[in-house]
């Protein structure tokens, strides 16, 4: 029988955890405290209006300083402004060698420290009459040295316009055709210019962000005179349509819990791109997360001056320009003035910028979700972190108990950074109430699934769909297989006898009971990896941790209420009913009749299994585990209960359960598995990668 949740309750568990990590137990507080605060009073994040969404974003904010999420951004600290007792001991910074050799050999290096405007407007003239490298180089330099002191001291017109100076200068140092056969890929001095190229381009799409002034199709004038251009917006490939919040630089904020940082190198400003929710939403739109942020490239084209219009007539040799914002995932590289430029890029800052949402808090959200079912049931359900592509073949990643999609942010991280898996695969990411039985979470799964391609590919004629690989890890392994498996009678002969029509009672609840018992495996889905899985169960599942669930997990209504008043009223049929109306502890232990049942029906034909082990050289993790380690655990799962006869591969990983997804080891193997379908459909040409040895030392 269902039982509420109590503050008694919640003491017994805090008490019994004691011996486990701090944060689990600040963890069930906050989870608590989000819950009564009211927090499950929203509709589905997909749908919630922005007051009920910056509430909920409030309270976990708040709570969130109890237990920090797993990734974290923070701000770059820069003395932007100088304040007037700095001002008395600042002063320009020094000029690269070669630009001093230019200034001394003009005799101006005097002239440059009392009065650089007019430096400025003399190399100006120079450079208009005669451009050579070492002049351009220098005037580009010197602009941005004093657009950046103007900035410190808070003239913020002046330095937009020098700015201009530079960035139109250090693009004619790289694009004038006048300059190609004097131009040196490698002398340090080319690299030097990029640098004043990206760093002027990075001011003035600054001064854009704030003044909000970022509007695709807008025309901004930028600068004075011959010194100014004219500059149109655009965004370019799949986000052309997009409208967006907010943008932010990448230079101002520094990663932290991920692992690996992946910044590309050339011309551009990287960027973070904060989408804007649609005032008319799209089928697609309600899988895109609240605060979804992309990673975008800012590249400025400047297009040589027309010298036969009538302002060039007059003398003035103003200008245009693009201002072009790329997807660094769609496009690696630019065209300038007929040539392919690399773009410099960084797509790891605004996957942790957007998973810095306090409403992402992978340690909070996950607890919460694990407690309270209603707020689960409120965000379940699939999501996007880029666009629906019909061409790519979904990877749909499967979280598993006591944790949340955010889990996945190290081994998404990793795989979109390769080419051949990014331009040929999308991620999904499935959230679910853990504390429920797991086979009821499938069949939600099961639901969603067949729901998104009924929306968003309603006449099956995308063949990538037909080629779904799903990735769970832990109990999210054991949700993914229950999608390729045939049920028969099997789950209904668990909990009841005769014909499953004979039932009565609320139809609706019926219909989802049946549901839940009764399906068909998804022919789509060709290959599936488990990550720490415990097919076998988990003797961490016992009488403690069972008894413990009870008391704090709250169930979905389905369980909670209706269920159970259909069982009572059919107490001839239902000999069982307890099999779905436990938690998700409960339906993990090895004596569980589903797992013993699912053991017995192979997967449709068609699908693959691919299964990784973790394996440690410590004891059990949980103070309520009693696994049994023959072969060794991973602190929840044993090495034994772990292995799935299906699978075509297994491998061991040395790592703990909770981290095995983090381990390079891991993400290596599923990178290869993912290539491996690939090259399977004939996608990508294959290609072989060494076989990692084994550490023995870890997994004795």
């Amino acid at each position: 029988m269902h039982r509420p949740r109590t503050y008694r309750n919640f003491a017994s568990i805090v008490s019994l955890r004691a011996r486990c990590d701090v944060n689990v137990r600040v963890n069930i507080a906050i989870s608590v405290v989000l819950i009564l605060l009211g927090l499950t009073g929203c509709r589905t994040l997909h749908q919630q209006n922005m007051t009920q969404l910056q509430k909920a974003r409030r309270a976990a904010e708040i709570f969130s300083y109890g237990a920090p999420s797993m990734v974290q951004v923070k701000p770059v600290r820069r003395n932007s402004t100088l304040n007037p007792v700095t001002k008395l001991f600042s002063s320009r910074p020094p000029l690269s060698p070669r630009t001093q050799l230019v200034v001394r050999g003009y005799n101006l290096t005097e002239r440059l420290t009392t009065d650089p405007a007019a430096v400025i407007l003399w190399f100006q003239e120079l450079v208009k009459q005669s451009p050579c490298m070492q002049e351009v180089n220098a005037l580009a330099e010197i602009a941005k040295r004093e657009a950046d002191w103007q900035e410190a001291n808070g003239d913020t017109a002046s330095a937009m316009k020098l700015n201009a100076t530079a960035l139109l200068h250090a693009h004619q140092f790289l694009f004038d055709s006048n300059l190609d056969i004097k131009r040196n890929a490698y002398d340090p001095q080319f690299r030097h210019i990029c640098d004043i190229y990206n760093g002027s381009l990075e001011s003035i799409t600054r001064r854009l962000s704030v003044d909000e002034a970022v509007t695709n199709g807008k025309v901004i004038s930028i600068g004075d005179g011959d010194m100014g251009f004219d500059m149109q917006i655009q965004f370019e490939g799949r986000w052309r349509d997009q409208t967006f919040e907010r943008f932010e630089l990448v230079s101002d904020f520094q990663t932290e819990g991920i692992e690996n940082h992946f910044h590309t190198y050339g011309l551009g400003v990287p960027l973070i791109a904060v989408v804007e929710k649609r005032a008319a939403p799209r089928a697609v739109d309600k899988y895109y997360p609240p605060s979804l942020t992309l990673p975008l490239t800012a590249f400025c084209e400047i297009q040589p001056a027309d010298t036969t219009s009538p302002q060039a007539m007059s003398g003035s040799r103003r200008r245009s320009a693009i201002l072009r914002f790329y997807d660094p995932l769609e496009n690696t590289t630019a065209q300038a003035n007929g040539r392919s430029v690399p773009l410099e890029s960084d797509i790891t800052t605004p996957l942790a910028y957007h998973l810095k949402d306090p409403l992402l808090n992978g340690r909070v959200l996950a607890t919460a979700t694990l407690l309270d079912s209603s707020l689960a049931d409120k965000i379940h359900g699939l999501y996007m972190l880029e666009p629906f592509d019909p061409s790519k073949i979904p990877v749909v990643m499967v979280h598993g108990l006591w944790s949340s999609p955010v889990t996945w942010a190290q081994m998404f991280n990793d795989l979109r950074a390769i080419p051949e898996i990014h331009s040929n695969y999308q991620f999904w990411f499935y959230s679910y109430s853990s504390g429920q039985p797991f086979a009821i979470s499938a069949s939600e799964m099961r639901k969603d699934l067949n729901n998104i391609r009924r929306e968003l590919d309603p006449g099956n004629d995308s063949q990538a769909l037909d080629q779904m690989v799903l990735v769970g890890h832990s109990m999210g392994g054991l949700i993914s297989r229950m999608q390729v498996i045939n049920s028969g009678n099997d789950f209904w002969n668990l909990i009841g006898s005769g014909e499953f029509d004979s039932l009565s009672g609320n139809a609706e609840t019926i219909e989802r009971l049946r549901d839940t018992i009764y399906f068909q495996a998804n022919p789509a889905i060709k290959r599936i990896v488990t990550i720490a899985t415990p097919h076998h169960g988990s003797q961490t599942s016992n009488a403690t941790t069972r008894w413990l669930s009870e008391k704090i997990i709250s169930l979905p209504e389905l369980l909670a209420q209706d269920f159970q008043a259909l069982s009572r009223r059919n107490k001839d049929i239902f000999f069982n009913p307890n099999i779905l109306t436990g938690t998700s502890v409960d339906s993990l232990s090895p004596t569980s009749p589903v797992l013993l049942v699912m053991d017995d029906i192979p997967p449709q034909p068609q699908t693959t299994f691919h299964n990784i082990i973790g394996k440690v050289k410590k004891r059990n993790l949980s103070p309520f585990s009693r696994e049994k380690q023959s072969l060794g655990s991973d602190g929840v799962v044993s090495v034994e209960n772990a292995q799935y006869k299906h699978a075509q591969t297994q491998m061991i990983v040395p790592a703990e359960h909770a981290s095995v997804h983090f381990h390079p080891q891991c993400i290596l193997e599923v990178r290869r598995i993912l290539l491996q379908h690939l090259v399977e459909q004939n996608r990508i040409r294959p290609r072989t990668i060494p076989q990692l040895p084994v550490a023995t030392s870890q997994s004795d």
